[in-house]
């Protein structure tokens, strides 16, 4: 696991000075993306 969380601190660091909060963000960016994709697949069952 120290591999992993090397990994996510180079991840955090590289990301920090462009995205507040990098940590959290991608996070939030991956639930925002799978709720649109559930919209999405609502939207093309619902025309058949």
């Amino acid at each position: 696991m120290v591999q992993t969380e090397a990994a996510m601190e180079a991840y955090n660091e590289m990301w920090a000075g462009i995205v507040p909060a990098a940590d959290i963000t991608w996070m939030i960016f991956i639930i925002i993306i799978g709720i649109a994709a559930l919209y999405m697949a609502r939207r093309f069952v619902t025309e058949f």
